[in-house]
């Protein structure tokens, strides 16, 4: 039996307990798409039209979460208000009733009217789940994270190679949920408001030599995603720690108890992601076909070969000069060509692309967002003392050589790794204050054999060189110069040298 109980009656909140649980409380504001977007832009270069569709699939995701709690809210505070009026009408209470009570219930019943019409309150808003394809290193899953840090709500991220069907050797699908109900600290409800992030879901894809046959980590784990896509409630036992001792050894251990949990899906928000290799090939044969469907055989096999051979994203005209990757045109139909089963789509209908980063979006990502790559590098440098100069052309190649690698953003991390090796080998306790890294020791990377970062040389300073390391600054990046310039106290009495120093050179 339901146990309901009333506080704050007057400003129309209402708190109910089941089973000693708090079920309701009051409702967080959702920050609105343009917040959202403008959060993301503070981390993540470029993506503006997969930024706005994912800032809008969320905050229509929660705008639901919320409604649903507020009509469930209307309709508990209805219920006791019935029950409340039940009791004051009958001949043992009525006679205790002010009519100070019974105007306050007429206002309040009143409120519900207007905030809650019938039509509103029996107009319940679907489950809309959201699907990222782009390549690797596009900024997928950073887009995820980003937005849960935001809200303030836990995030699971689940790689889909490693699921399996029920009862073969691999993860069951529940465990995306298992992984959220920890990160949320056991706390259901908390759980039932996250993001589940399904990465690598292409690889779910059911192959085309798989008919007939039994496809236990493809189709079979699309098969058993639908029911916790679509909302279901999840039966988990789980091992939950609940405190913490030392052994004799002063080790520290962990006792921990077995838990049933129920954990209802229809809250959670689920993004899945993917590269989806060969899709784009896919994508413009299609509109190649629809363009030109009375093509040449000669032509339309000239065009598959091109296709068939490319490792780079193609892209597709879209007039005024302008192109756009493929996957922006990606539609059901395609999902279904590539293997993903129609069932899943239906239940995943935002669908957006992330585009290939380009060259100067690399560049981009190395020094602009809020965790760019080249303060984290900076910092680390500064714990050892050394302050770290890295000029405008040096970070323009390392773009460059990041985009060859056809690694995405991930790539910079590993090129920058390389570069400064030695050099974060070399410094530490060394009395080395200043490190120049310019467009030649950019270049020796390319020019070792295999990358060896163990070759890359960069020039060093002592504390007493650091006039000489400003004029070296000056000589390549003439803005880098002046910060460094700004920064030491010693604005404007170097940059003329650097200046002549450039020319003599």
């Amino acid at each position: 039996m339901l146990r309901l109980g009333v506080r704050n009656f007057s400003n129309g909140r209402v708190w109910f307990n089941a089973s000693s649980k708090l079920i309701l409380d009051s409702h967080k504001k959702v920050p609105s798409p343009k917040e959202l977007k403008a959060f993301l832009d503070e981390y993540i270069v470029g993506q503006v039209d997969g930024k706005k569709v994912c800032s809008v699939a969320v905050y229509n995701h929660y705008l639901r979460v919320n409604d649903k709690h507020k009509k469930l809210e209307a309709r508990l505070q209805r219920k006791l208000l019935e029950e409340q009026q039940k009791n004051s009408e009958s001949p043992s209470s009525k006679e205790f009733v002010s009519t100070e009570a019974e105007q306050g219930m007429r206002n309040l019943q009143r409120q519900l009217s207007l905030q809650m019409g019938n039509d509103d309150e029996n107009l319940e808003l679907s489950k809309s789940n959201l699907m990222v394809v782009g390549p690797s290193g596009s900024g997928k899953t950073l887009l995820a994270t980003t937005l849960a840090r935001m809200l303030d709500v836990p995030i699971a991220i689940t790689d889909c190679t490693q699921l399996t069907q029920a009862g073969y050797i691999g993860e069951d699908v529940e465990v995306c949920i298992e992984r959220l109900l920890v990160n949320a600290d056991y706390d259901v409800s908390k759980a039932e408001k996250g993001i589940i992030v399904l990465d690598e879901v292409d690889k779910l894809a059911k192959p085309a030599a798989s008919i007939g046959t039994k496809d236990v980590s493809g189709e079979g784990v699309q098969q058993s995603l639908l029911k916790i896509l679509e909302g279901h409630a999840v039966e988990l036992t789980l091992k939950r720690p609940v405190s913490k001792k030392k052994d004799e050894k002063n080790n520290q251990t962990v006792a921990k108890k077995e838990e049933v949990f129920v954990v209802d899906t229809s809250n959670i928000l689920f993004m899945l992601m993917g590269a989806f290799v060969g899709l784009d090939k896919h994508i413009v044969k299609r509109i190649n076909s629809i363009r030109n469907p009375e093509g040449s055989t000669a032509e339309k096999e000239s065009d598959s070969k091109k296709l068939r051979f490319s490792n780079t994203i193609e892209h597709i005209d879209v007039g005024g000069g302008k192109s756009v990757s493929a996957l922006n045109f990606t539609t059901p139909g395609d999902l279904v060509s590539y293997g993903i089963i129609p069932e899943l789509i239906g239940r995943v209908p935002i669908v957006t692309a992330l585009e290939p980063l380009k060259q100067k979006d690399l560049y981009h990502i190395l020094k602009e967002p809020r965790n760019a790559l080249l303060n984290q590098y900076e910092y680390i440098f500064k714990q050892f003392g050394v302050t770290l100069g890295v000029t405008e052309k040096a970070l323009k190649l390392v773009a460059h050589f990041a985009l060859k690698e056809g690694t995405g953003a991930r790539g910079l991390r590993g090129i920058m790794e390389r570069l400064l090796l030695n050099v974060n080998y070399e410094c530490p306790n060394s009395g080395v204050s200043y490190v120049l890294v310019n467009e030649e020791t950019v270049k020796s990377l390319e020019h070792t054999e295999h990358s060896l970062s163990t070759k890359v040389k960069a020039k060093y300073y002592s504390r007493g060189e650091q006039d000489q390391f400003v004029i070296d600054v000056y000589e390549e990046d003439e803005k880098l110069g002046k910060e460094f310039e700004k920064r030491f106290g010693r604005v404007g009495t170097l940059e003329q040298k650097g200046k002549s120093y450039k020319m003599e050179g």
